[in-house]
């Protein structure tokens, strides 16, 4: 008679357990019998032209032993695999919660184990275990009985399909295995996967494959490694991340596809610890919501991106050879630097891509197509951003190219690298610029008036700090700086549009006020920049000056009611001995005049600042080998700030 076994866990909580699409389903079954230590594993498929009958999937493992079935059918995670990191034979396991059973109801009202196992003494029983879609809380064990059959093993057998599964019969689950086990089936070389007859080969249809060292995260204050291997296909697959423990054995595929990779097949494998303690969580499957999976993620689809250009472009080594041969190829010497290196790659990715897109290309004059790669070039190079308009309106790719290439380009860490190279040249040309306008005296003419000096610094108050790169104009902080200023009888210029000034008109002192969101809506963060006439040593006059204002504004009605920290930077040429003796209990040498309540005073020489501002960006540039001298400097001002710089009699 049959033996009743009720599962300890509630139906709702089976009905969520027992969800699956097929094919992940049909995996988990697999799993089962490779944890089990099986070197054969085979899928069969029942199917004529009545349909789909019934699936098996049957292995040589070390079978469920009699005496465990009811304590592993019984418990929801009551695997035996929760408490092992390593299967009988030493291999790695893949899934420790004792939920794969469960899963094949999303295929058939019926499921069937029949087992055999090996008790002592090389004698064998078996038995079989029965559970139906309409009660998944009971589970039916049959008696054991000795077998006439002296070896090991389990067959799964999925009865009654609920719907056809097209995906089962039609090739689409000889692909999804081969993706799904590649990684297990290349570390285990004697184990054997077949599908109705076929064995599956994941070498004979590997086209490529990379490993990628990525960055640790830091969980539960712990450190966790993280690798990325990436397999390209032979075959057509369903481009996917898998989500690994760290011996590479998928636990969940990832719900999330790179945009605009359909023109190679590959499946990406995401490997850590961290992986199957999210999964040991059941936090795994919230994908990017779970926040420390997220950076993961991300750096995971740059890699892809970056993969699948350099790819295109190792396939198409032919056309650029051609290209060289045809003198019309504008990178002539070899490249050094990333910098360098991740132009040429978006070079090529594109030029290779609109030669295939655009038949005409390759077919105009030599003339003319060494002027339109050169053209790109300089477009790459320089205006990343206007690769939109020559792919919509100059070459009229098709909506769907266009979103390809943009999704692709997208986050790849070459994109990021020249956009990043571009933020960093344009401030170290910006600081070589200021630096030759302020001390160099033959140039101090290219800048008519302080009020051309403010302006520009209004569009770079990064060089105050990071946190002030995105700081915008606060008005009513200028306002307040005004009142309390006229009630001082002090004459200064504030924020207002700077319009091209004569010699003539005497200005005391210029003001630039910025207002610095916070994440929270009753936190905020104040700049207030005053610009001294370089003539003008900062002294005991200025100090007091600034100290004086800096807490009347402060203080004001209008700000004293929230969460305020206040910055205040006095800046000119040169500090008399006044101001270097107030600074002398400045131990660390930052230029602090005051620090306390919310409020801090600068005293900062332009030399000073400038400095400090190289120190930052330095390690940044010696990566990415960016050299910039004082014309570099100078033709920046003067290409964008063309209206400040030029010459008075221009």
């Amino acid at each position: 008679m049959d033996k009743q076994i009720q599962v300890e866990v509630q139906g709702d909580h089976l009905d969520k357990v027992s969800k699956a699409n097929a094919l992940n389903a049909i995996s988990e079954l697999v799993w089962n019998a490779l944890d089990a230590d099986a070197n054969k594993v085979e899928v069969l498929v029942d199917a004529d032209d009545m349909g789909l009958s019934a699936i098996h999937i049957k292995d040589d493992g070390h079978g469920i032993h009699y005496d465990k079935a009811s304590t592993y059918f019984r418990g929801l995670g009551g695997s035996w695999k929760s408490t092992h990191g390593l299967s009988p034979e030493g291999r790695a396991l893949h899934g420790k919660e004792g939920q794969g059973r469960f899963k094949s109801f999303s295929i058939g009202r019926v499921v069937e184990w029949n087992t055999r196992f090996n008790s002592k003494d090389d004698v064998f029983f078996e038995y079989k275990i029965q559970g139906v879609a309409d009660n998944k809380k009971t589970f039916s064990l049959s008696p054991q009985a000795q077998s006439q059959v002296t070896t090991s093993g389990t067959k799964v057998s999925i009865y009654e399909p609920l719907k056809e599964f097209p995906s089962l019969t039609n090739g689409r689950l000889a692909e999804h295995l081969t993706s799904t086990f590649a990684t297990y089936l290349s570390t285990y070389k004697n184990v054997m996967l077949y599908i109705d007859g076929e064995r599956i080969n994941p070498d004979s249809v590997i086209s490529n494959t990379e490993v990628i060292e990525l960055p640790k995260v830091f969980y539960e204050k712990k450190e966790f490694n993280y690798e990325l291997q990436i397999i390209e296909w032979k075959i057509s697959t369903k481009n996917q991340i898998q989500l690994c423990n760290k011996a590479g054995f998928p636990l969940l595929p990832l719900d999330k596809k790179v945009k605009g990779s359909r023109s190679v097949s590959f499946t990406a494998y995401l490997k850590s610890d961290h992986i199957t303690e999210l999964n040991r969580q059941g936090t795994l499957g919230l994908g990017e919501l779970e926040t420390s999976l997220k950076a993961p993620i991300e750096e995971a689809i740059k890699h892809i991106k970056d993969y699948l250009i350099r790819r295109k472009i190792e396939q198409s080594s032919d056309q650029l050879e051609k290209w060289k041969n045809e003198n019309v190829y504008p990178y002539r010497n070899a490249v050094s630097g990333h910098v360098e290196v991740a132009e040429k790659q978006m070079f090529d990715f594109l030029a290779l891509n609109i030669n295939e897109l655009v038949p005409e290309f390759d077919k105009s004059t030599l003339q003319l197509k060494k002027l339109q790669l050169s053209l790109l070039k300089q477009i790459v190079s320089t205006q990343p951003s206007d690769l939109h308009t020559i792919l919509t309106e100059v070459l009229s790719l098709s909506e769907q190219k266009q979103k390809d290439f943009a999704e692709l380009l997208k986050d790849a860490s070459l994109s990021a690298i020249i956009s990043t190279t571009k933020v960093i040249t344009d401030r170290l040309k910006f600081l070589a610029g200021i630096e030759e306008i302020i001390f160099n005296p033959e140039l101090k003419k290219a800048l008519k008036e302080r009020s051309q000096l403010h302006k520009i610094i209004e569009d770079n108050t990064w060089i105050f700090g990071e946190q002030f790169a995105l700081s915008v104009s606060d008005q009513s902080l200028t306002q307040v700086l005004r009142k309390h200023l006229d009630n001082q009888g002090i004459e200064i210029v504030t924020d207002t549009p700077v319009k091209r000034l004569d010699d003539s008109v005497g200005i005391v002192d210029l003001m630039l006020t910025r207002n610095i969101a916070r994440n929270h809506p009753t936190e905020r963060e104040h700049l207030v920049v005053e610009l001294k006439a370089p003539k003008v040593k900062i002294g005991q006059k200025e100090i007091n000056q600034i100290e004086s204002y800096a807490f009347a504004v402060a203080d004001d009605e209008r700000f004293n009611t929230i969460n305020t920290n206040w910055h205040f930077w006095i800046i000119s040429n040169e500090l008399d001995s006044y101001a270097k003796h107030r600074l002398s209990s400045d131990k660390l040498d930052q230029g602090i005049l005051h620090s306390a309540n919310g409020i801090t005073i600068w005293v900062k020489t332009w030399g000073q600042l400038i400095n400090e501002c190289k120190h930052r960006l330095e390690f940044i540039r010696q990566q990415l080998n960016i050299n910039i001298d004082s014309s570099d400097g100078l033709e920046f001002l003067r290409k964008n700030y063309a209206e400040l710089t030029e010459s008075s009699d221009s």
